[in-house]
């Protein structure tokens, strides 16, 4: 085992979204100070990586670059048990996500500044931090009323490559939802980053040229020389100082980090975490950083004893429907269908990132809508807390939303078309904790899906209004019949589909909460300072206190 110390001035623990952009960052921003960014997994270089088109399936493909977790039994999805995976390696959840690049509405995040008490929050800040990161490509010849972004809303010559395709890269049958949509009394929305949410549009990828985009490929290519990376590394303690705490002189302060392998890195300035909404508070925890009674419990040393460590999880959760359809709305089975031309896409992609695999299944639209009022999840809103009802209710709000895409389903020869609809601004909180004081131990995550009355009431009027457009609206002449749907439109029927199907998106926020000092559940500040400890930063999204859209 190596025991050989390391220096650094400041220690950034995980590369992947918020870690690879803020060890660059501090790289850039200070070229006089180095920088350590530490990481569990590999440097995901493989080509194959990178094909848009196994945008569903690349966790599945290549297992490496993800941690296969696994959630408790789900009481409310009848006793469940739920993959968890958690993107690994340089770019984490980023090279193995869904591809979409969403932001909140003005909404989320006006009202994230009101939980922290701080004005930078607001959606007229936030939308200049996005601006910097992104480089948008669209070819929006002004011609195309379902995609129009606002060019001042968006950035041009950020680092990270995003493309928002138009009508003239929509695959088969997009059309036909779109002008159905619009039929039936959705509305468009032409840009749906703008931070006004509702209305049915086309999503954003983190795609360019026929690859992959990923936030490694945007910050970690090229990096100054004060920047130091380390893969395959795996950090299993923060080191603190307690000289003085005992007698009460003095907070502890985080002098480095430990490594499995035995290796110790000091930071001379600051350590930063960013290892995600699950493997951020084992860390903390498995350090002495979280609630004392259960740290006891697991003979862990207490150091700072912070309650919210791990506790008001939030995440998202979904399910798909799926109908045979004609092949004016779908050609996504014909070709999954047909080896021959399956190989050959793949060939021609990784000989130079062309052909069908750099486009299919990378074009569809995302509607983000409202319940429409006197359902059953109207009323259970009205029972919530005035401030949560306040936001529910704003008009920029939406409460589900609805991604519609054909479909190749094993062991059925026909098209299918689905209907992916999720939970936004799920009401029910789950937990992380540890299951032992042993690094090697997997976390034990409990999201309590499904356990609050409003999730379960929005997710049955969600599915039940996407059933009526699909079967009821103009694109009812394009389904031949059902595939996976509820048994009926009763409630009971709707609710046992749910509980039997749903799954969930995998992302989680809220396990180390950012929020006001005097607010008992925060974990950080609101510039992300773990509160009792110095030198000690959290910047990943375990930290958001509301989850966006």
């Amino acid at each position: 085992m190596k025991s050989t110390q390391y220096t650094f001035d400041f220690i950034v623990v995980g590369a992947g979204n918020a870690g690879a952009v803020t060890a660059r960052n501090l790289a850039d921003w200070y070229p006089k100070s180095t920088t350590l960014l530490i990481e569990a997994g590999g440097d995901n270089a493989r080509n194959d990586l990178y094909v848009p088109s196994d945008r569903f399936t690349s966790p599945y493909k290549h297992p490496e670059i993800v941690k296969n977790y696994l959630t408790t039994p789900q009481e409310h999805l009848n006793g469940r048990v739920l993959d968890y995976l958690r993107g690994i390696g340089l770019g984490g959840s980023s090279i193995a996500n869904f591809l979409a690049y969403i932001r909140g509405s003005k909404a989320d995040y006006d009202r994230w500044a009101t939980m922290v008490g701080d004005d930078s929050y607001k959606w007229k800040s936030i939308v200049e931090d996005f601006k910097a990161i992104e480089n948008l490509h669209c070819d929006d010849q002004g011609d195309d009323e379902f995609v129009r972004p606002i060019k001042q809303l968006h950035g041009y010559r950020g680092p990270l490559d995003i493309t928002l395709p138009t009508k003239r890269q929509w695959p088969v049958g997009m059309e036909l939802v779109a002008e159905a949509a619009r039929s039936y009394g959705y509305p468009i929305n032409p840009d749906q980053n703008s931070g006004e949410s509702i209305g049915v549009g086309t999503v954003s990828t983190t795609t360019y040229n026929g690859r992959r985009t990923t936030s490694a490929t945007a910050y970690l290519t090229n990096v100054p020389s004060n920047l130091t990376i380390w893969t395959n590394s795996e950090v299993t303690r923060i080191l603190l100082d307690n000289a003085g705490v005992n007698n009460g002189t003095s907070t502890p302060k985080v002098l480095g980090v430990r490594l499995r392998d035995g290796r110790v890195v000091t930071a001379t300035k600051e350590t930063i975490l960013s290892l995600g909404s699950i493997d951020t508070p084992k860390l903390l925890l498995l350090s002495g950083i979280g609630p004392k009674d259960e740290l006891t419990a697991m003979g862990i040393p207490c150091h700072v004893d912070l309650p919210g460590v791990g506790k008001e999880m939030i995440d998202h959760t979904y399910l798909v429907m799926a109908h045979h359809a004609k092949s004016d709305l779908s050609d996504v089975a014909t070709f999954d269908a047909d080896p021959a031309q399956v190989a050959a896409a793949h060939e021609q992609w990784m000989k130079d990132s062309t052909g069908p695999d750099a486009k299919r299944k990378t074009a569809n639209l995302i509607g983000f809508l409202k319940v429409p009022p006197g359902h059953s999840s109207r009323r259970e809103a009205a029972k919530l807390d005035p401030e949560v009802q306040a936001f529910l209710n704003h008009p920029n709000v939406p409460h589900y939303e609805v991604y519609w895409t054909g479909y190749s389903l094993e062991g059925v020869s026909h098209e299918c078309f689905a209907t992916a609809l999720m939970m936004m601004n799920p009401q029910s909180r789950g937990t992380v904790t540890l299951a032992s004081s042993d690094p090697k131990d997997d976390p034990i995550i409990s999201p309590n899906y499904f356990s609050h009355p409003y999730d379960q009431k929005t997710m049955v009027d969600g599915l039940r209004e996407s059933l009526r457009f699909l079967e009821q609206g103009d694109l009812s002449k394009y389904i031949v019949g059902p595939v996976l749907v509820p048994k009926s439109s009763s409630y009971e029927d709707i609710l046992d589909f749910i509980k039997e199907n749903l799954l969930t998106i995998l992302h989680p926020v809220g396990t180390v909460k950012m929020g006001r000092h005097d607010d008992p559940k925060s974990c950080v500040d609101s510039h992300f300072r773990i509160k009792g400890v110095q030198g000690l930063r959290v910047v990943d999204l375990s930290v958001v206190p509301t989850i966006t859209k």
